[in-house]
């Protein structure tokens, strides 16, 4: 298949095979049209995200890529993005119940604490069969002694990204089928690897 730029190629850099016509993706049994100008316009993948944290005092730098599975609901992405910024949206609900209680320091302390952690808990239940299916790289960059020295596979990140845009670009314009993105997207998604078991989430 290509897509206006030229071919379109694996983060590997080979050329990806042409997606066959099926009705699944080998992920999820059903493939359905994804919305996604409506993350367009919020500036969120529907293939996930990618964070930087720049270097800072300690000196260290990383770039992490986070790719949901492809055939993931609307609402098991929005329980995923809950729960990665429910640390700082939390502590907001957290705060006012503390100021709504200020008449009793403990008990306000002991209720904000309460449901900092329900949330916490609710929305690890509600991800936990999606989550392990999360592929997830990070790279990290040492930026002292003069000489930068990185951790982790840069070049697969770099390529997964880029690969991630352009098909993305490409679902927007119409140029490919939703179906045609999810197989691409599970392209990339399988060439991550795994992120390990620890136990029943």
């Amino acid at each position: 298949m290509r897509i206006p730029g030229g071919a379109v190629r694996s983060p590997s850099g080979a050329p990806a095979r042409d997606p066959p016509v099926v009705h699944g993706t080998g992920v999820h049994s059903t493939v359905k049209p994804h919305p996604l100008t409506e993350f367009r316009t919020r500036h969120v993948h529907v293939w996930g995200r990618e964070t930087v944290h720049p270097a800072g005092r300690t000196l260290w730098s990383s770039r992490t890529l986070v790719v949901f599975p492809p055939g993931t609901s609307p609402r098991e992405r929005f329980l995923l993005r809950a729960l990665h910024v429910w640390g700082v949206v939390g502590a907001l609900p957290a705060l006012g119940v503390m100021a709504a209680l200020n008449g009793s320091a403990l008990w306000g302390t002991l209720a904000a604490v309460v449901l900092y952690g329900s949330g916490f808990l609710v929305l690890r239940r509600a991800t936990r069969r999606t989550r392990p299916s999360v592929r997830t790289l990070t790279v990290t960059t040492f930026h002292g002694g003069g000489h930068p020295r990185g951790h982790g596979d840069a070049r697969l990140l770099a390529g997964s990204l880029d690969a991630l845009l352009v098909y993305e670009r490409a679902a927007l314009a119409g140029s490919i089928s939703p179906v045609d993105f999810e197989l691409l997207w599970a392209d990339v998604w399988g060439s991550l690897p795994a992120t390990p078991r620890r136990g029943r989430a």
